[in-house]
């Protein structure tokens, strides 16, 4: 019995022992280090420890390493220089609730929910773009992934520039620009002084960014700034980049810089001064000196209710047109579409070519095109079904191929033209009215009706005389429908530059 209690009490005594190393180490783990600090320091932590002959020293967050089986040496991280203090250290927290009171952090919290890191080396631009956009909540209008559409670094591209040409050569502050305006948001590019010499030109300039910032980081509305500036001005590793601005700090004029390049530096503050000299270094590529932009989602235009059409076409930027024009266009080539048998008049199979190679699309054209009055709205079909015999045609096609089941996805005909009826609903959609997919294929541009292959609706002066069939007040607003139209779905990829 003695030999079993002994046992038992070194048990107990190593159960206790045991014990108390994990407390221990769960203390020692349980305040999470302070990356802050550790990218704010200098790069000259070492530490040494003596294996029998060996020396070994770990350099934190500084050093190059080389991967196994690789001759080239990688990087973790860099310390930031001198004067530029880490978001998330001591110091750079102070700054963030300082900042905070003042009301100087409104646009943080939009950027923040979108923050991400480049995929790249050369998309800063692209990265600090597409986190912006999505920020604006700007609809891209195309899909992402499945039936979500986001902007990505890799779906921004337009007529002015593809993501694989800024793979190649990087982005200026004219093309970043340029991707904004045709994605979908209003940019203001301003430049620094070309002359760094002069100083009243420099001093005005660092003012009226000043003001700026100040401004746009006290809105509540949804505007954003991005800085494009040379690292090398600033102390860093790297040549030119983009980044947004997410904060201000009053007392030290220190701006958040939200590197989006965060495998090399984390978000930090710096000096505004010093942000502006190296907006002041020049680009190569266009020999002028980089800037800032100013970033806000597209205006809307609200029209009086005297002057307001029936019938509404909505904002589409330049790019989401295009994608758009290529989709449909792309569907509609000979011999992608196979047409279905007891298809009994070149109508039924205009129609049937239309919807099918606009079913991909559905979602995005019902955001374009949208009915205000319905009750405006029959008035207006009623005077083109009177007057236009392809309206007729094509009206009976569509139910055709509703009722065989050809195109189960649309909605059915809601208009009866001979009765007396009125409809009553205050908005129509192309998800509820069959009427409209048939007046949408008569005003697109001649370039699209002309490919679904139909001798009618290739005709150049279709729009205009279906828009002359509508009686006044509404004819002059349907005309500027149709001019809407060949704006938002151009015929190709035009220069936007």
């Amino acid at each position: 019995m003695a030999s079993v209690r002994v046992a038992s009490s070194i048990q107990q005594c190593q159960l206790s022992l045991t014990l108390r190393r994990f407390s221990t180490a769960s203390a020692t783990r349980s305040r999470p280090r302070d990356a802050g600090a550790l990218f704010a320091r200098a790069c000259q932590l070492s530490e040494s420890t003596v294996q029998g002959s060996h020396d070994i020293r770990i350099e934190v967050a500084t050093s190059s390493s080389t991967t196994l089986g690789s001759s080239k040496a990688t990087f973790y991280q860099k310390a930031l220089p001198d004067g530029q203090i880490s978001f998330s250290s001591e110091q750079g927290r102070h700054l963030f609730q300082e900042a905070l009171r003042n009301g100087h952090m409104e646009g943080y919290f939009y950027l923040a929910e979108q923050f991400q890191t480049q995929d790249e080396p050369a998309f800063c631009g692209l990265a600090t773009l597409a986190m912006v956009m999505n920020a604006l909540r700007i609809d891209p209008m195309r899909a992402w992934k499945g039936s979500w559409r986001w902007f990505t670094e890799h779906n921004l591209g337009c007529g002015c520039v593809e993501p694989g040409t800024v793979h190649q050569v990087g982005m200026t502050l004219d093309m970043f620009g340029n991707l904004s305006n045709c994605n979908g948001a209003h940019a203001f590019v301003q430049r620094a002084p070309a002359d760094s010499a002069d100083f009243g030109a420099l001093e005005a300039f660092t003012d009226s960014f000043r003001a700026t910032v100040r401004a746009t980081l006290a809105s509540c509305e949804r505007e954003f700034l991005v800085a494009s500036y040379s690292r090398q001005i600033l102390g860093q590793t790297g040549g030119g980049h983009f980044s947004p601005i997410g904060g201000y700090h009053e007392e030290s004029d220190s701006v958040l810089i939200m590197d989006v390049a965060r495998f090399k530096y984390p978000p930090h503050w710096t000096p505004l001064k010093e942000l502006v000299r190296a907006m002041l270094c020049v680009d190569p590529e266009t020999g002028r000196p980089r800037g800032y932009l100013h970033l806000r989602a597209h205006p809307r235009v609200e029209e009086p209710d005297h002057t307001k059409s029936p019938l509404h076409v909505g904002f589409v930027p330049r790019a989401a047109g295009q994608r758009l024009c290529e989709s449909i266009s792309g569907r509609l080539k000979s011999g992608i579409l196979q047409i279905p048998e007891k298809m009994h008049s070149p109508e039924m199979i205009a129609m049937w070519r239309w919807l099918e190679a606009a079913s991909d699309s559905s979602k995005i054209l019902n955001k374009i095109l949208m009915v205000r009055d319905g009750a405006t709205m029959r008035d207006v079909l009623e005077s083109i079904h009177k007057t236009r015999p392809i309206f007729k045609k094509l009206c009976n096609a569509y139910g055709e191929l509703i009722a065989s089941g050809a195109v189960s996805s649309f909605p059915p005909l809601r208009i009866d033209f001979d009765s007396a009826d009125v409809v009553t609903e205050l908005e129509m959609s192309l998800d509820t009215c069959g009427e409209l997919w048939v007046l949408l294929v008569l005003l697109l541009p001649q370039h699209l009706r002309a490919s679904i292959g139909h001798k009618e609706l290739a005709d150049p002066l279709l729009s205009i005389s279906i828009c002359k069939a509508v009686r006044c007040p509404w004819a002059l607003p349907m005309a500027a429908l149709c001019e809407t139209l060949n704006l938002a779905l151009p015929d190709s990829q035009a220069n936007c530059r």
